[in-house]
Parts: C-alpha cells; structure tokens; sequence
C-alpha cells in the first residue's frame, strides 16, 4: 500500500513538472469554425507539441476566437470545452480522451490499432531494413522496408508491447501509451555485445508478414560473418555458400550456384543497381566489398513480382547509409589486399556519406597466397602447355603476371523530411590482368643449344562493374510508402589470348588464338509503392522500364586462319514491366499472396506475363507450412561456350526472340517454373527448416565448340554449333540450427537433381547438367567469447559431373593414323571424386575506448585434402599416341586433373575507431 502511494505521488509531481514545462509555451492563434484537427496540427507543426488522439474523437468538432498569449493548458480548457473531450498529460504528450474517462499507463483506450514507426540503429542513426517487428505473445509481424519504417496491423491494444528483432542487434521491447499509437515510433537498436546470428532464416516467421514474407528467403547481417573462415577477408557471396541449396563445394570461386542453376541465372541488385559479375581474380574474391553492405536479403526461389529479369534467384543487397552522429573509421589489411572506409555525417545530421575501397596489391608484392591463387586460375584455364613443364622446370619461373583488382563504393543519404529520404550509390570494381611469357623445350635438357620448340604465351584480361543508384523515397501515410530509383549499370569484359609455337628457327608449327569482347549497360527507372489496405490486404504495385546495350563478339584463329562471329555484335532492347502482389490475411493462420508480372519488350514478337502465387499455413505457433508456385522469364542471358581446349569465360547477351528477315540468330527468351513446398519448426533457440523445390527451365543456349579435321586443310579446324535446349531441376532444402549461449551452429543438407537437354547434343537426350551435384552437407560452428572469435566449417560435396568428348582418329588411305579430331557434340558424362574439406578460423579481439580491432589466422582446408575441380585433355598425350601409326590407341589417363587448393593459411588485421 506503501509503495501505490509512493507511485501515485512521483506520477502527480511528474504530471505537475510537466504541466509546468508546457506551460512556459504560449498560443497566439486566431480561428474561424476551424477544424479541430487543423488546430491540433498547428500546435504540433509551429508550438512542437506532442499531442495523441483517436481522429473519430475529434470528428466534426470546430473551434473558434481570437488568442492572444495563452498558456497551453489554458488554451486547451477554452477549445475543448462543452465539446465532451478532455486531455491528460502523460509522460510528454497531450493525450485526448473522451470526457470523465482517466487514463493510466495500464488501461487500454484504443483496440485493434496500426502501430507504424522507424527502427534505426542507436549509435550512428542508421535506418535499418528488414528488421522484424511484432507484438509480445502473438504470431505476427512484419518487415521494415528498406528505409526502416513499419506498419504493423491488428496490434490489440495501446498498451500492448512491440518487440523488435535485428540480427547482430539486442532484441527492444517498446511498450505502447495509451493514446500514442497515432504517432509515428522510432525505435533505436543497440549492437548486441557478441554477435552470433550470422545467418537467420525468417520467411514467413509471423502469420501476417508485409516486407520480406516470401518462401526460400533469408536474411543476412554482413557485419556478423566475419567470424568465418576465408582467404583474409569478409566475402560476401563465399559466406552465402554455406546456406543450403547455395553450391559451396569450390572454395575458389564467388559463384552463387543457387539450387542447381548457373549463376547468371540470379539476380544480384546492389542499391537497385544490377551486378553483372560477382567476382574478382577469376572468381575467388567477391566483387562487393564487406564493408559497404548494411543488409543482404537472398531468395533461392519462388519470389515476388517486384523482382523480375531471372529464373532462378535474388540477392537484393542495401548498402550501408553511414554515421548520422559521428564520424566512424575502419581499415583492414590481408595477404592479398587493404581496405579503408568512412562513415561520415553531413548537414547536422540529416546527411550520411559512407566511402569505402579495397585494392590488391598482388602487383608490388607476390605473397605465396598470391602464388597459389594464380596457379590454380592457370591450371582451370587449360590454356598453357603442362608438358612444356618438365625436366624440374618451375611454372612460378617462367609466368610473372601483372595482377591487381580494385573496388570503389560511395553511398550518400539525405532526409529531405520526415517522410522523404534521398540517397545516391556509386559503385566501381576492376582487374587487371597482364601475362607475356616464352616456355622453351631442349632436346638435351643438359645442352640449352638443342632448342626443341619455342611455346609463347600472352594473355590480357581487363574487366569490371560500374553501378549508379538514385532513390527518392517517401512515407506518405501509415498505409502508403512509394520510391522511385534510377538505376545504371555498366560490366564490360575484354580478354585476348594468343599462343603460338614455333622452332628454333622461327617456323610456326602450331597457332591458337582467342579474343573475346563483351559488355553491357543496363538503364533502369522503377517507381514502386507498398499499399496497406486495412488489416488484411497489403499491396505491392510498380512499374519497371529498362533499357540494355549489349555488345559480344569472339574470335578463333589457328593455323588455318580466323573463325569470325558473324553473328552481329551489337544488340539493344527495352523492356517494360509491371507488378501487382496483394498480401491478404485470409485468417490469423491463413495466409494468402497472390499476382503477377507482365512484361512487354521489342527483343521479342510476344509479351510476357509471370503468375504468383503462395500459401503460409500456421499450424502451430511453432510450426508453419508453406507453398508457392511462379512463372519467370530472363531476358539477359549467359553466353555458355563448351570448349574442351580451354576454359572460355561465358559472356552476356540479349535474348531475340523474332522472325528476322536478315538472318539474325534466335536467342529465345528463358522461361522459369518453380513449385516450392515445405514446413518450418522454430521453438525457443531451434529451427529446422525444409523445402522440397522443382524448376523446369527453357529457352538454354550453348556455344559447342568442337574441333573437326579439315581434308582439305589437312588440320583441325575449330567448328561452333549454337544449340537451344531446357533443364529440369529438383530437390530437397534442410536447415537445422542450435544456439546455446555463445555457441551457434547449424547443419545445412541439399539432395537434388539436375538434368539438361539441347537438340544437337548427345541425339537430344537429357544428361547431366554442370551444377548436378546430387548430396550436399554443410556444418558450421561459431564460438564467440568476449576476447575470442572461433570457428570452424566442413563441407561434403558428392561428385559433380564432367563431360568427355568423342575422339576420333583420321587415317589416310594406307590406314596410317594422320591427325584426330574432337568431337564436342556426343559426349560421355563421368563424376569425379567427391569433395569436401574443413576450414577454421580464429581471431583476437582487442581494444579500448577509442579504437577496437581483431587479428587473426584462417586456414583453408585444413587436412589438405586433394579435391578436383575438373579434368582437362591431355591433347600431347593424344598426339605422341598418334606416332604410333596404324596400332595407335587412345591413352588410358586421357585426361589431367585439376586439383583445388592445399592447405591455405591467411592472416589478417581489422581495425574500427
């Protein structure tokens, strides 16, 4: 009893303090039958005054008379009176209520309310997307945009509790106050000591879901994965390989192989901006850098009609805004590369600007990481000569490439307002690659005067990304939030390779050289909207136009002369598209998306429509069931060259799907069907999770190359046949994940099947497609104590499939056997052996006040294990075996392996200040 009186009089003397403090502002206003909400508006506009109040109170009430230096308590008691409203004063606001109703901070005087606010992270003001908003105790919940607000329906009351949940951040708790539920809530995060949601799988968690409720998405917090191994740094796209259903069995490569489809078949936007190529050095360093990602959203498939352009994945990644509050630093260094970014506020803290680079410096100095790196790209390449590497001569002696990449982000954001945000992303990445370098054969390796043969090799490779985004966005309502983004895009490829073999006196016995040029520019201009309608309808609606430049052309000369592409290199094309998705809550357990994408384009005679739809069943509070089912088409598509003499890299083009008068090849417009159903249990620190998912893919094309005698040019002579085909894609997603304390770890598993089938290879029979690796297992583990980072890793992979071709011999009219030929167009599937490996990780934290920082070693397969990557032919091989006339056989080793890394140590240093 003691203790209520105490309450009741610190609650009276705080009121009174209150009514003190407010009354030092005085209201000179004059009114004519005004509204009262115009009157409210202005004293909350021009007086800053914080008031709450239900709009069916204040209906139809009018106020009128002159003003003049009122107190507001005052003021208030003139305008209100007779009029059956009062006001109480409760913490710092002026709440409305009816007449002779009292209000505490436990008694309800809205039901059944909209709570719309902003989360943003407490230290630098950062907003904060995709975070998960919900109310305490019940099943719902919803997802801030990507500007941070939220609109959360069907909370039951104003005094109900909101929880707010973002990875790497502790979870709030907001308590609501009765009569505030009207105000826009701004919810500040604090970074959680030690971090261990690396990754959480959140589609569909809550029953009623408004941003980010699709099936096979999941959301990632980059700042949380460095605590996994790599090669010295943070890779954005090798951390997502440890997901199931995302290829992981290549620790050489950014590739993001998601459920069984190459990866140009994903979509990758960086701030709205597409990414053509995700990787540095050949595909070992992703082409984002760590340090410019805020948040990172991957949907493996069955996704909404606001993305459109693939069929098969997204990975929508938001850069970070910046610090709105105070400057913030970070370097990083490694054997490869240094890093430096900036966090900077502007305009009094209205404006951040975040500025971050990352350059390798593998040109001024050659570590043994670098060494081991190139000579794994030199080997896949299959474009030197490995005989010539004989009699102990060491390859590192005789290539000595110039190589360096680097990458450049700029992202400044400005609040216009409290309602409209402005901010502009700049991205530019590039490699450089230069190699010049002569192999010489001696008959008598004792004797350097017995030259054999002379092999020259020169390579040059220059290719990278250029990325621009503008978005305007604004929160017009609690019901209706809209951005318009202009987006370009720039990936530009060049490569050139020539080598030419030739005696001691100067003779050509032997010529093979490629040119490649490819690049692409992408305009786009979006215009999307998110429309609350009531408690149960939630619409997406938008319209997207792009506008692609693509120029690809390649070229083959050998001793015979040139293959030209004939094929006209330039393409251009529009496409327009719109989107319509509602969200409808059928039920508090039933959940209803449906809606489409049309897309119309003058590539093509046909328009395109994209049907949606999916199913959320919560049948349980711990336990959901969920399917959906999509159709998606892809208008830029892959140029996949299949060359058994070298490793060609692929290239971009535009699809043309017409009837052409002159002549143009028909690059048909990929077409998608995904049918996805699972479950999901989550109870307390447990998820297990499992998708079975099914993709029939349409509209491949692939450059065959094979490599065919000439009688008349007595030589082989190169032979490309552009052959279409399709893909049929299924299998099985699981995720089992634990936390216990400072522990995190989860088991990752994907059974799956994939088979292609193309009119002019092996008779239009199905065979195994590249990315048909039938079982993979992933298992992580994370350790985080307050001075120590530990983890470790193992991947399992079962064999993946390569392709040998046909060879046969030519024999001249005495049976002697004079050459052979490579037949690509009738080829044998085989499996290598299968793959996996373990890596760990640790690192020291250290720190003080003024700067924090970590140092730390990783080592990549640790037991050293001797996975292959591929097979190469061994053409010498075959070519000595001809010397042996009419009795000549095939080798029995026809091929080479190419074997992955060994065991590959890295160090690295992280500061922060």
């Amino acid at each position: 009893m003691r203790l209520i009186k105490w309450f009741i009089c610190l609650l009276i003397f705080s009121q009174i303090s209150l009514a003190q403090n407010i009354n030092s502002i005085v209201i000179t206003e004059s009114f004519d039958n005004a509204s009262l909400a115009k009157v409210l508006r202005i004293l909350k506009n021009k007086y800053d005054l914080k008031i709450a109040y239900d709009d069916a109170l204040i209906t139809g009430t009018t106020v009128s008379g002159d003003f003049s230096n009122r107190p507001v308590t005052d003021f208030l008691n003139k305008i209100l009176a007779n009029k059956g409203i009062d006001y109480q004063l409760l913490n710092d606001k002026i709440i409305l209520i009816p007449k002779n109703v009292d209000l505490d901070l436990n008694t309800p005087s809205l039901f059944d309310i909209t709570v719309f606010g902003l989360v943003q992270d407490a230290n630098t003001g950062e907003s904060l997307p995709n975070a998960l908003v919900s109310v305490s105790g019940l099943s719902k919940g919803v997802i801030t945009n990507k500007d941070g607000y939220f609109s959360l329906p069907q909370v039951p009351s104003d005094t109900s509790t909101i929880v707010v949940n973002y990875l790497g951040y502790k979870k709030e708790e907001v308590k609501l106050q009765p009569g505030g539920s009207k105000q826009t809530m701004k919810i500040l995060m604090q970074e959680s000591a030690i971090d261990l949601s690396d990754f959480t799988v959140v589609e569909n968690k809550f029953t009623t879901v408004k941003y980010g409720d699709e099936i096979s998405q999941i959301t990632i917090d980059p700042k949380n994965l460095s605590a996994l191994p790599s090669l010295g740094e943070l890779d954005i796209f090798r951390s997502l390989q440890y997901l199931p259903g995302i290829g992981g069995a290549d620790e050489t490569s950014s590739a993001l192989t998601i459920r069984n489809s190459p990866s140009a078949h994903n979509l990758v936007l960086f701030d709205g901006f597409t990414i053509y190529r995700l990787d540095h050095f050949f595909g070992v360093f992703s082409a984002i850098n760590a340090d410019a990602v805020r948040d990172i959203q991957v949907y493996k498939g069955g996704y909404d009609a606001k993305y459109g352009g693939r069929v098969s994945g997204v990975v929508d990644i938001t850069g970070t805004t910046g610090n709105f509050n105070e400057p913030h630093y970070s370097f990083g260094i490694n054997l490869l590369s240094a890093r430096l970014s900036a966090n900077l506020p502007f305009a009094s803290g209205r404006g951040a600007i975040h500025i971050s680079g990352r350059r390798a410096y593998t040109d001024i100095i050659r570590s043994n990481l670098f060494e081991n790196l190139y000579s794994n790209y030199r080997n896949k390449s299959n474009q030197v000569n490995q005989q010539a590497f004989n009699n102990g001569q060491n390859e590192s002696d005789f290539i000595r490439p110039d190589f360096h990449f680097y990458d450049v982000n700029l992202k400044a954001s400005y609040k216009v307002s409290t309602r409209d945000v402005m901010s502009l992303s700049l991205y530019k990445g590039n490699d450089d690659l230069d190699t010049d370098f002569d192999i010489v054969s001696f008959q008598d390796p004792n004797d350097p005067s017995t030259i054999d043969q002379i092999d020259s090799y020169k390579e040059k490779a220059d290719w990278g990304n250029t990325g621009v985004g503008f978005i305007w966005s604004r929160n017009w309502n609690r019901n209706y939030y809209s951005s318009l983004q202009a987006a370009y895009s720039r990936h530009f490829f060049d490569y050139f390779y020539n080598n030419e073999r030739r005696t001691d006196t100067g003779n050509i016995t032997g010529l093979y050289e490629l040119e490649r040029n490819n690049s692409v520019e992408d305009f786009q201009l979006n215009f999307r909207n998110e429309v609350s309608l009531g408690s149960r309808h939630n619409l997406n609606v938008g319209l997207t136009f792009s506008s692609i430049n693509v120029f690809s052309q390649n070229n083959i000369r050998d001793l015979s002369g040139a293959t030209p592409d004939n094929r006209d290199p330039s393409a251009k094309g529009n496409i327009l598209s719109a989107y319509l998705s509602d969200n409808i809550s059928l039920s508090k357990k039933l959940q209803l998306k449906i809606g489409g994408r049309f897309n119309t384009t003058n590539v093509s005679d046909n328009s395109y429509f994209g049907q949606r739809l999916a199913l959320i069943y919560q049948l349980s509070p711990s336990l959901e069931l969920k399917a959906t089912t999509g159709k998606y088409f892809q208008f830029m598509r892959e140029e996949v060259y299949d060359d058994p003499y070298s490793n060609s890299e692929n290239g971009w083009n535009l699809a043309y799907d017409k009837n052409d008068p002159n002549g143009r090849i028909n690059l048909p417009v990929m077409e998608s069907d995904h049918y996805i159903a699972g479950f999901q249990y989550q109870k307390n620190d447990l998820t297990f999770d499992v998708e079975y998912y099914k993709k029939n893919v349409s509209g491949l094309t692939e450059y065959n190359i094979s490599h065919l005698y000439n009688t008349a040019e007595q030589q082989q002579v190169p032979s490309i046949n552009i052959t279409q085909g399709t893909s049929e894609i299924e299998g099985i997603d699981m995720l089992l994940q634990k936390r216990w304390s400072n522990y995190q770890g989860w088991i990752s598993y994907t059974h799956s099947r994939a088979q292609n089938r193309f009119e002019e290879i092996n008779n239009n029979e199905f065979f195994a497609a590249r990315e048909d690796q039938r079982t993979e297992l992933k298992l992580v583990n994370i350790l985080e104590l307050p001075n120590w980072n530990l983890s470790a890793t193992w991947v399992y992979g079962s064999g993946k499939p390569f392709y040998s071709p046909t060879i046969n011999f030519i024999r001249d009219n005495q049976n002697q056997i004079i050459d052979y030929e490579v037949v690509n167009t009738l080829k044998t599937v085989e499996r290598l052996p299968a793959y996996h490996r373990m890596d760990i990780s640790v690192a020291l934290k250290f720190g003080n006040e003024y700067m924090k920082g970590e140092i730390g070693l990783s080592i990549l397969n640790l037991y050293n294990r001797m996975n292959i990557h591929s097979k190469r032919l061994k053409r010498d091989e075959i070519e000595r075996a001809i010397s042996d006339g009419s009795n000549a056989q095939l080798p029995e080793d026809l091929f080479r392996n190419i074997i992955l890394l060994d065991r590959t140590p890295s160090i690295f240093l992280n500061l922060n200040f």
